[in-house]
């Protein structure tokens, strides 16, 4: 990793350093925060979860966001390759 540096996160009111690469700070930070926020919501909705258990509750709620923007952007992918299939035929057919 060049230009890494020890970087601090407060998640679940505990501090960590994490070594992060200088380009990489602004989506650690943004990173840490979502996962703050997502375990600040489980412990608020249960408030007898453990730590570790919201934890894991927050991570399968992310990982479950982001599969989910994973499979509408390969939607998107395939209508996109649809309409540049549907353009293609219509100026083939117009160049005739």
């Amino acid at each position: 990793m060049s230009n890494a540096d020890n970087i601090s996160v407060i998640i679940n009111n505990l501090e960590y350093k994490i070594k992060c690469n200088e380009s990489e700070v602004d989506l650690l930070n943004r990173s840490a925060a979502l996962l703050d926020i997502k375990i600040s919501e489980i412990k608020k909705a249960s408030p007898t979860i453990t730590n570790d258990k919201a934890a894991i509750m927050a991570g399968l709620n992310i990982a479950s966001m982001y599969l989910g923007q994973d499979d509408k952007i390969q939607n998107l992918e395939s209508v996109s390759d649809e309409l540049e299939s549907i353009q293609n035929t219509l100026k083939f057919e117009g160049d005739s």
